[in-house]
């Protein structure tokens, strides 16, 4: 088995984008535009070697997407590739330049070259033919690192060797799940960080990538020297990706939890007692104390150790509450009322009680920094705000001045912003494209550090959240294009863009790359840019209605995290109808769970679920026009232009479709529940009759999904879940349960009543 087994779309992202057509026959050259022929030739004017990948590329777009096979003579006119290191200071920026007799694509370095050519190919995407107007342009980079992950790549095995087992499975702190990662031949970095993906990402505008990492694998110490056994293995991996990324003009970075649990039984704990910090409230873990000098020499020496063995790494992302068990304040809070009252884990350590959290995580980053910096003087360290909130109140000032100044802070940007769903005022606390930010607290870092003078980076999703976790990309693009045109405002200077989901190379990703880049294009002209490169000019003006009117739609849906991490969305066309009350609270969202059963309505909280069915709804209704504006302007596309914009309409239909399975579930199981108690027979038919109807409009509507799932692979899969919770066989699973409950069960009821 391979990868292109288990994820039928990644033949599509390990392949070139230039092996797809974008060529529009009718277009033809105005008046003094320039086009491209086999009179033109590529001439590069330096030795790297990206000027050379950069030129192969070009001339691989020219053929295959534009049928223009350029001269190898270096007669006649030319693309000339140079590097120009007064143009910035930043090497990504470039100067593109069209005249008659030479098209100049100039870069600071040879990583703005490539940013060039990838501009020009867009450009004549646009137009359809290798047709450019004649004049000049620049482009410097807005953010100094846009961080994205390959949507092959998985989160709960250690991605670069397939280390399965302690810290990283899910299955370590939630048993029974399933986690089926890393069993094709051909797993691993090579594949899930292949060359071509790696071109992909550069082309949607990402400059940094970021995998999994746990100091007791990667590293060697001092401290505990039973830890580090597979840093041989590990390593030399993570050195030969950091290499290939290089060649590319990309950083590596290494997203971190540290100090990560162990578990009660380990035998780590009968030879270092005293590193033992609180029991996590995930058992059976426990905290390892930071407040032990062995564990300060540990996260201080294994810093220092990966640096030295891969000196091209660029730094840490670090994440230093919730998730999984760390460190003794990691799932610890505070009374907001009663500073002096800790609410969690920490009481259970006698050395950490006495501390603060701003003190605890303060020390943990100077340690890591300081290991860091020893090795490479310019590793970067980035401490991701998430959930600092437990600790003190907005924007956790308390924190930001614990953190040794060089420390680059990561603040979510949405978390913490008011927002509303059809009148039901609530507090957004999860990634939201609904959301645009930045939020209260957002900018309440930002104002901090930009007093200080230092950098702000922004966490943000992309694709798509766990709005609708199992669809390439969310079908709002304007809020993308939105959220991208505030966040230069916001003073953010760099971005980390997706989870370990959400990384889908898509229209998402490609219109934030769109606005990646000063000067930035207004919302109406990026998105339309983005539009006629893929479906052809005629179809453009159509399209961008239908995508406003979908974002409009969207505002209805009702996005707590209860709703988004527990709701059914994510299974959708799978999720079964229950006659029966069994009392059980729905699935995890994100995870493969082999009982996807639930008929408890906690997880509708705070709208409760009459308001959430009434959301769904509403989004569902309004989408509908949406999904009949994109149809409407298929017959103004033709050819490749069609087949792009019916795939991509496809998106939209079928995220609709899992809405409104969403909707159905919780209409069916309102009317279950009254049926059960509905004090007599007439109004039991009532409810047996709305059950039958709404039984038969699910029926109707997952049918609508098969086809959409044949003929797109994309769609259903769930990148945390590393698997497919949408699938052909799960609707036609759940028809045929369906059909029984309806031509069995409830003329059974029926006949019960009767008697």
């Amino acid at each position: 088995m391979r990868i292109r087994d288990t994820m039928p779309f990644a033949d599509e992202l390990l392949a070139p984008t230039y092996e797809e057509s974008f060529r529009r026959e009718e277009v033809t050259a105005g008046t003094c535009e320039v086009m491209v022929d086999d009179t033109w030739a590529v001439s590069i004017r330096g030795t790297e070697e990206l000027l050379q990948i950069a030129a192969n590329y070009l001339t691989s777009f020219l053929s295959q997407s534009m049928g223009c096979d350029v001269s190898d003579s270096s007669a006649g006119k030319s693309l000339v590739l140079e590097v120009d290191t007064t143009l910035d200071d930043n090497p990504e920026s470039h100067r593109l330049g069209v005249n008659a007799d030479a098209i100049r694509i100039v870069g600071a370095g040879p990583q703005g070259v490539l940013q060039g050519v990838f501009r020009l190919a867009n450009r004549m995407r646009e137009k359809g033919a290798p047709i450019l107007a004649p004049g000049e342009e620049k482009r410097t980079p807005l953010f100094k690192h846009r961080i994205h992950r390959s949507p092959l790549s998985c989160f709960y095995r250690e991605e670069l060797t397939g280390y399965d087992g302690h810290p990283f499975a899910a299955t370590s702190f939630a048993p029974g799940l399933e986690y089926p990662a890393y069993r094709e031949q051909d797993a691993g970095p090579d594949v899930f960080y292949h060359d071509n993906m790696l071109m992909r990402l550069l082309e949607h505008g990402f400059n940094g990538i970021w995998i999994r990492g746990a100091f007791r694998h990667f590293a060697k110490t001092s401290a505990f020297p039973e830890w580090g056994q597979l840093s041989d293995e590990i390593l030399p991996r993570l050195h030969d990706l950091t290499d290939r990324a290089e060649r590319f003009g990309m950083k590596v970075f290494l997203y971190l939890n540290e100090p990560l649990g162990v578990a009660e039984d380990d035998e780590f704990f009968d030879k270092y007692p005293q590193c033992k910090g609180a029991p996590s409230s995930v058992k059976p873990w426990i905290n390892l104390c930071t407040s032990t000098p062995e564990v300060k020499t540990y996260l201080r020496e294994s810093a220092q150790y990966v640096f030295t063995h891969v000196p091209k790494l660029a730094g840490f992302v670090m994440i230093t509450a919730s998730e999984f068990p760390s460190h003794c304040w990691c799932r610890t809070g505070i009374n907001p009322d009663d500073p002096t009252e800790r609410i969690g884990e920490v009481q259970a350590c006698p050395r950490c009680v006495t501390r603060t959290p701003q003190e605890t995580v303060g020390e943990l980053f100077s340690l890591v920094h300081e290991g860091a910096t020893s090795a490479k003087p310019d590793a970067e360290i980035i401490a991701w705000n998430w959930s600092w909130r437990m600790w003190e109140p907005d924007p956790q000032r308390g924190v930001l001045e614990a953190l040794p100044p060089r420390i680059i802070v990561m603040g979510d940007y949405e978390r913490g912003e008011p927002a509303e769903a059809l009148g039901f005022e609530y507090t957004n606390d999860e990634y939201s494209i609904k959301v645009i930010g930045p939020s209260a607290r957002f900018r309440g870092v930002a104002d901090f550090l930009t007093s200080q003078n230092r950098p702000i980076y922004a966490r943000i999703q992309i694709g798509t959240t766990h709005e609708n976790p199992d669809i390439p990309y969310l079908p709002v693009p304007p809020n993308i294009a939105k959220k991208y045109l505030s966040l230069p405002e916001a003073g953010v200077s760099g971005l980390m863009t997706c989870w370990n989901f959400g990384n889908m190379p898509s229209l998402g990703t490609e219109i934030a790359g769109e606005f990646s880049w000063s000067p930035q294009p207004d919302l109406q002209t990026g998105l339309r840019a983005v539009a006629a490169r893929h479906f052809g000019e005629a179809a453009a003006d159509d399209v961008l209605e239908a995508w406003e009117a979908m974002s409009r739609a969207h505002d209805a849906f009702p996005s707590s995290i209860p709703v988004m991490y527990n709701g059914p969305i994510s299974r959708g066309p799978n999720f079964p109808f229950i006659f029966e009350q069994i009392g059980k609270n729905f699935p995890k969202s994100w995870l493969l769970e082999s009982d996807i059963r639930g008929d408890l309505f906690t997880w509708t909280s705070p709208f409760g679920p009459e308001k959430v069915l009434e959301c769904y709804r509403a989004e569902v209704a309004e989408g509908r026009k949406a999904v009949e504006m994109l149809k409407q302007a298929w017959v103004k596309a033709a050819g490749d232009d069609r087949r792009r914009l019916e795939r991509e309409t496809g998106v939209m239909e079928f995220h609709l479709i899992q809405t409104e399975s969403a909707a159905n579930v919780l209409d069916f199981l309102l009317n279950r529940n009254a049926f059960y108690g509905a004090a007599n027979a007439t109004e039991k038919r009532r409810q047996l009759d709305r059950i039958e109807q709404i039984c038969r409009q699910e029926m109707d509507n997952i049918r609508a999904a098969i086809p959409l799932l044949e003929a797109d692979s994309r769609l259903g899969w769930h990148g945390e879940a590393y698997g497919y919770m949408i699938t052909v066989f799960g609707v036609e699973e759940k028809l045929e349960s369906l059909n029984t409950l309806v031509e069995e069960r409830l003329p059974q009821e029926r006949a019960a009543l009767q008697a």
